[in-house]
């Protein structure tokens, strides 16, 4: 089992984990498939349907996964990220916060400079405990071996080929309620009413 620590840091609980299986020496030979940590089936040309049991309470948790991918590939990581990864894994209960790019904004003081040699992104999934995240890791056993893993399994084999390295952290804390709103002002001009 990797190893996870706690911090607090205003009011939220930061689990970190180093996880050997995220951050895969590249030197290691390539016929060994990477899956992000995820456990391969043991059988994988025999079905395995799964019933799953009812909802487990337990105290929700974000991952925050960061990824260093190859130069210009966001755009394919996220649409095969989209297309086979994602409804995967909001079938095991995850559900995706988001996927995001680091930008260099123009004109931003202090914004270090764009990586020339690779991308950063940061994916973000809410799971309702650890053991939840923990179940992810072994998806075959939570979700079956059905076409949905089939494409599932082939494009986690592609977004590894794009990937560099990745490590997770853990959150646990509030979600504010509402979201973020811009409200800029109009470009209009005023005049008093003269009294009547």
């Amino acid at each position: 089992m990797p190893g996870i620590r706690l911090i607090l840091i205003s009011g939220f609980v930061l689990l970190s984990a180093t996880v050997p299986a995220f951050a895969q020496d590249r030197s290691q030979s390539q016929d060994k498939t990477f899956r992000g940590g995820l456990n391969q089936a043991r059988d994988p040309d025999r079905p395995h349907p799964v019933r799953n049991d009812v909802a487990q309470p337990g105290d929700e948790i974000v991952t925050l996964r960061y990824f260093k991918i190859k130069k210009d590939s966001f755009d394919e990581f996220l649409k095969v990220s989209v297309e086979g990864v994602w409804p995967y894994f909001e079938k095991l209960g995850s559900r995706v916060i988001g996927m995001w790019k680091v930008i260099t904004p123009a004109g931003v003081d202090g914004a270090p400079p764009e990586n020339k040699d690779y991308d950063e992104i940061y994916l973000s999934t809410r799971y309702a405990s650890l053991d939840h995240w923990k179940a992810s890791r072994d998806a075959v056993q939570h979700g079956g071996n059905g076409p949905d893993w089939v494409k599932c399994k082939a494009v986690l084999d592609r977004r590894n080929a794009l990937t560099i390295s990745t490590n997770v952290i853990f959150l646990k804390g509030r979600m504010a309620p509402g979201g973020p709103y811009y409200m800029p002002g109009l470009d209009e001009g005023y005049e008093k009413k003269p009294p009547k």
